[in-house]
């Protein structure tokens, strides 16, 4: 039963994609065709799955695991769940860094810096548009505007570490804005 667990996530794992969420449906099929758990525990798999920290798709694999197999059974339907990825991974990466000094994909990566850049750019001003932060300027408007001047001059000038960053700006806003 352990192995068929482990190959059943294994396949979910291998042949998904598209984030945790597009996995359930799969997750689900499985879990229902083997009889590892009803339609309502599987329901509230996913409640519980979503509310844990950590991935949707893993944490369903743990609970769907745990219900056919007690804690082996959690263990193994995650190992199954994630190695596919590990293994594409792995060989990505040695093909990758066979090729890496390659002149035509140094030029092909150099060639995605300013579109990577642009894409992460339209990201923050989409993000900046829907969140109403231009609609008016306020002091909070006022003081938000400091910070990311603040944090970049930061990051940029004194090489500081983004998560340093990220918990200074935190204890920042709590400060301005609490």
């Amino acid at each position: 039963m352990l192995l068929e667990l482990f190959w059943t996530f294994f396949k979910i794992g291998f042949m998904s994609f598209g984030g945790g969420y597009a996995m359930l449906p799969v997750i689900e099929h499985a879990a229902l065709k083997e009889g590892w758990m009803t339609a309502e525990q599987f329901t509230e798999a996913i409640a519980v799955s979503g509310m844990a920290p950590g991935p949707v798709a893993m944490n369903s694999a743990v609970y769907v695991g745990y219900a056919a197999g007690g804690w082996m059974g959690s263990l193994i339907a995650s190992i199954g769940i994630v190695l596919p990825s590990a293994i594409i991974m792995f060989l990505v990466a040695t093909v990758f860094y066979r090729v890496y000094d390659n002149q035509w994909v140094q030029a092909a990566l150099n060639g995605m810096k300013p579109a990577v850049i642009a894409l992460i750019a339209y990201a923050a001003y989409t993000m900046t548009i829907h969140s109403g932060f231009i609609a008016g300027f306020s002091v909070s408007t006022f003081a938000s505007i400091a910070i990311f001047i603040a944090a970049l001059i930061a990051m940029i000038r004194f090489r500081v570490h983004p998560l340093a960053m990220i918990i200074v700006s935190g204890i920042v806003g709590i400060v301005i804005y609490a």
